[in-house]
């Protein structure tokens, strides 16, 4: 009980680091729907889209990396870090060179030869984010989610002032010709309103990495380089950013392709929908962060498959709790998160939230894969998603009247990879009772019996709501209780 209750603490800890920023976020997005018309909100999303499957490629795999040879016994902590961080930054700065000398091919190829200073701003922005992964994730390691924290929110608050400063508060300084004004007016030459919004997240990134530095200072020397061991980190990470590639490829294909073949207008409403959608993405990130270092630390364990099974058990439960109330609900988020111009696409939330929630019991079985150093597995999983969102999205192209088929292909791709990698591993490795497999789908199918009859009767939707809680408290009552406990 004493394991379950450090990592409860530690979830809490990381939840409120990663759940803080969140919320500002969505303030945000609140501000920008209304702010912005919905072919600009396009040119917000797109460019993060473009940029997430950057990160994949850049990232190599090497934070899970990094976990996996931290937890080998033949392998020396510090020199693990050095190792990881080094290959990092060299790649990162490989980026950085190249991409800046391609600026204006690559602006005009996507589409944005009038806006360069995006690609320059998002290009430093990758650089400095990928540099923090590893830092980020060795204070994850080391038990310091105070500190993780922390950063997280300095980062948000950083990024929030610069936006609210350049769309507001410039005005009340103007004739003084403050610091402040003079920062605004360059800003200001060289880009417009959209790309406030990337000018403040560079500066975010950059203060992200000044607060890491010390980090770096301190723990990172070339003398702890190890080459070969390098080679093998390099080897392991490949398979994984393969699928890191993928996963940002089902995540973001539908809105980069919606936007350049239909309409900037639509790929507006579709994007600030899918952004409720990722409540689901939200709860998978949440618990991801306090249970994924306590899977590698488990792996040596005798009893570690009990403990994947209970947690993915649990992970599912609450998923499907989370699933409900916001489906159940989702007119008053809707109503609060989104201006109304946008509520064109809100039939697609239930469907990405399932999607996600499919991703994300998908995330917890891969650590069976992972911690027997077979991450090619995964690689071939991932690309079987990637097929058929690449089919869903043809599909969409062909009939070109639905933005509802991008998003069943979302639900879709991620059930095929969590169908696959339970027939996989339940062959090979990991063995789940009858009972809780059947519980399981008695789960899944409650869950979307109550979305499906409020979503028919919304009136009702309160009631059912509570129903479904007081059903899910008497069959789940002796986990429950064992696990506050």
């Amino acid at each position: 009980m004493n394991l379950y209750k450090k990592l409860a603490i530690q979830t809490i800890l990381y939840s409120i680091g990663f759940i803080f920023p969140k919320i500002v976020n969505y303030v945000f997005l609140k501000f920008f729907t209304v702010f912005f018309k919905r072919e600009e909100f396009s040119l917000y999303t797109d460019m993060y889209a473009l940029s997430f499957i950057v990160i994949g490629f850049l990232s190599f795999g090497l934070e899970n990396t990094y976990f996996r040879f931290l937890y080998k016994k033949n392998y020396n902590k510090e020199i693990v870090f050095s190792t990881v961080v080094i290959m990092q930054l060299l790649i990162s700065s490989f980026f950085l060179i190249i991409s800046i000398n391609l600026i204006n091919y690559l602006s005009f190829a996507a589409g944005y030869h009038n806006h360069p200073e995006y690609f320059l701003m998002f290009f430093l922005i990758i650089f400095f984010d990928t540099i923090c992964i590893i830092p980020m994730a060795w204070l994850r390691v080391n038990d310091k989610p105070l500190q993780y924290s922390t950063i997280n929110i300095i980062n948000i608050l950083i990024q929030s002032f610069i936006i609210i400063y350049l769309f507001f508060c410039y005005k009340n300084i103007y004739e003084n010709k403050t610091l402040f004004f003079f920062i605004f007016k360059w800003v200001n030459s060289f880009t417009d309103k959209i790309g406030y919004i990337f000018f403040a997240n560079m500066i975010s990134s950059l203060g992200n990495f000044f607060l890491i530095l010390p980090i770096l200072l301190k723990k990172v020397t070339i003398k702890k380089f190890n080459r070969i061991l390098a080679m093998n980190m390099f080897s392991y990470g490949i398979p994984i950013m393969l699928g890191t590639i993928a996963f940002s490829i089902n995540e973001n294909l539908d809105k980069i392709l919606i936007k350049r073949y239909i309409s900037d207008e639509i790929n507006g409403s579709y994007s600030a929908c899918y952004k409720i959608a990722a409540f689901m993405s939200l709860y998978l990130r949440i618990f991801k962060l306090g249970i994924e270092p306590f899977f590698f630390k488990k792996s040596k364990d005798s009893d570690a498959i009990l403990y994947y099974e209970e947690i993915t058990y649990i992970f599912i439960l609450f998923g499907l709790i989370f699933y409900v109330l916001i489906c159940g609900n989702i007119n008053i988020f809707m109503k609060f998160l989104i201006d109304e111009k946008y509520h064109v696409a809100i039939p697609i939330i239930p469907i990405i939230m399932m999607g996600n929630l499919f991703l994300g019991v998908y995330t917890n079985l891969s650590i069976f894969y992972k911690i027997i150093d077979k991450p090619l597995i995964g690689t071939y999983i991932s690309l079987i998603g990637v097929f058929i969102t690449f089919l869903f999205n043809v599909i969409f192209f062909i009939s070109n009247n639905s933005f509802m088929i991008p998003a069943w292909g979302t639900l879709t791709s991620y059930g095929s990879m969590l169908t696959v990698l339970y027939i996989w591993g339940k062959k090979n490795f990991f063995k789940f009772c009858y009972k809780k497999i059947r519980n399981i789908i008695i789960h899944f199918l409650f869950a979307l019996f109550i979305v499906f009859i409020i979503k028919k009767e919304m009136k009702l939707s309160f009631l059912l709501q509570f129903l479904y809680l007081t059903i899910i408290l008497f069959l789940e009552k002796k986990r429950l209780i064992n696990l506050i406990k």
